[in-house]
């Protein structure tokens, strides 16, 4: 059973179509240059838009969410949204992956570095115990450590069942996960 299908689904301002199947425990790549509607494909997906051609059958499902460009609260701690995250989420806050992203968590958000509230925004597209991980371009600002154990991460939950959804500009770091790679 399909959880998302799309047949012949797309917008105006695209020149694709898209047609596919995403399913229980399946890790989905889109890649592709600036512009090239990554971000627009991620959002008719999760219905935020909706197609100007095409149809999409989605069935209920939990997802997490992680879009390209995050608006945090900048006065609260990180822990503190974290943790509110989680009961808003019904969950709690995963203290083994906050202490191998090396997260700060007395730090107001405002202080924080762009990598490290990327790895807030990570964070909390896991909580919930979604179905469906959406996560776009999880990269942004993330070094090279960081990004590695992201990575390890994904494929922990993945082992879970969970299905992903990442648009990226580095296809190459899921090349071992990926079961499906759209290069638009």
């Amino acid at each position: 059973m399909h959880y998302i299908k799309l047949e012949e689904a797309g917008k105006r301002y695209l020149a694709k179509r898209f047609n596919l199947t995403i399913q229980e425990n399946e890790f989905w790549v889109i890649s592709g240059a600036n512009g090239s509607g990554k971000t627009t494909l991620l959002l008719m997906i999760l219905g935020f838009i909706r197609p100007d051609v095409g149809l999409i059958d989605k069935k209920k499902l939990k997802i997490g969410y992680l879009p390209e460009k995050m608006m945090l609260p900048p006065f609260i701690k990180a822990f503190d949204y974290l943790e509110t995250m989680a009961r808003i989420k019904k969950d709690q806050v995963n203290m083994d992956y906050i202490y191998r992203l090396e997260v700060p968590l007395n730090a107001s958000i405002y202080e924080l570095s762009k990598g490290n509230q990327q790895k807030l925004g990570i964070l909390q597209a896991f909580m919930g115990h979604p179905k469906l991980i959406v996560l776009d371009e999880p990269f942004s600002g993330l070094d090279e450590k960081s990004a590695e154990i992201v990575v390890d991460i994904l494929e922990e939950i993945m082992q879970e069942g969970v299905s992903f959804l990442i648009s990226t500009h580095q296809p190459e770091r899921f090349r071992h996960l990926w079961t499906e790679h759209i290069e638009l």
